[in-house]
């Protein structure tokens, strides 16, 4: 009777530890799922008006920052087109190629940024992930007061674009090739000096991790 007893009870224990995988099993390919969804559908956000799938994600400034950098170079090129200046035809061409170059780099961007988001929403869930995150993570560019600046500045440079002042007109004429240059030199500097400084960030946190590790 005991024998029968106990071999009635492994197999309903049994039993529960085949529902209880099965289930889990179910629970992980829901999440795969929706996480294919999530990537699909900020990707075709991205696809149809950049800047949305940024939003979609979460990336409230990002998403923001890409639709207002398109607005800014669709009113630059309404202003240099409607004036006349010699330095036209090779302005125009600069400003036309930023709108595809900005395209396509807002649809690869969103797609790394789905990556990201869904990583660190497995890690959160407690699922093992054997490989580190060789994304950057996009949401630091949320907490930062260049998005402030950029609107400021750019909505002035809109403002000024829209108005048509003719000292505008006169000083690009006269420095707009020197700006043109300065700009270049400190958007360079400015961004050689960030990829610095955030690859000490990532070798100062793994350099932290390991010696928490060692200990």
């Amino acid at each position: 009777m005991h024998s029968v007893k106990h071999t009635g009870g492994s197999d309903k224990e049994a039993a529960k530890g085949h529902r209880m995988r099965n289930k889990k099993k179910t629970v992980v390919r829901s999440r795969r799922l929706f996480s294919r969804k999530r990537k699909f559908m900020a990707g075709l956000l991205a696809a149809v008006c950049p800047g949305l799938g940024h939003i979609y994600l979460g990336l409230y400034r990002k998403g923001i920052a890409f639709i207002f950098t398109l607005l800014l170079d669709a009113s630059a090129l309404l202003y240099f087109s409607s004036i006349g200046m010699q330095i036209n035809v090779p302005l125009l061409i600069l400003l036309a190629l930023v709108i595809p170059v900005t395209y396509f780099y807002n649809v690869y961007d969103v797609l790394q940024s789905a990556d990201y988001v869904i990583l660190h929403k497995v890690r959160n869930s407690g699922q093992e992930v054997r490989e580190a995150s060789p994304y950057r993570n996009p949401f630091t560019v949320e907490r930062s007061s260049f998005f402030g600046i950029m609107l400021i500045a750019g909505g002035a440079l809109m403002f000024l674009f829209y108005q048509k002042p003719r000292w505008l007109k006169i000083y690009l004429e006269d420095y707009g090739k020197v700006m043109v240059a300065a700009l270049l030199v400190a958007a360079g500097l400015w961004a050689g000096c960030r990829e610095i400084w955030i690859l000490r960030k990532q070798r100062g946190s793994q350099k932290t991790d390991r010696e928490k590790s060692g200990q």
